[in-house]
């Protein structure tokens, strides 16, 4: 039986310019993250996301929010490849 993959949240900005801010803001405060292409399910008006994951969650939060640099919004991967709204 395959071992389901954890968790994942995946962020939303409003463009490029914010999603590169936010990556180099989340790095330098020590949030380990990953830049990704925005999962098909999720809509954006930039082609790019940073995926997280729920243990980084409030310490993202916290370095986002210090920087002003908060995201448009936040999805988190359920069970069947589903996403789910939720806050930040």
């Amino acid at each position: 039986m395959a071992r389901a993959a954890p968790p994942e949240i995946i962020l939303i900005f409003r463009g490029t310019h914010q999603v590169m801010s936010a990556e180099k803001i989340l790095k330098g405060g020590g949030v380990p993250m990953r830049l990704i292409p925005v999962p098909r399910r999720l809509t954006s008006d930039c082609g790019l996301a940073i995926r997280i994951f729920p243990p980084d969650k409030d310490r993202a939060r916290k370095v986002l929010s210090r920087a002003g640099l908060l995201p448009r919004s936040v999805h988190i991967l359920r069970e069947g490849e589903m996403y789910e709204e939720e806050p930040f």
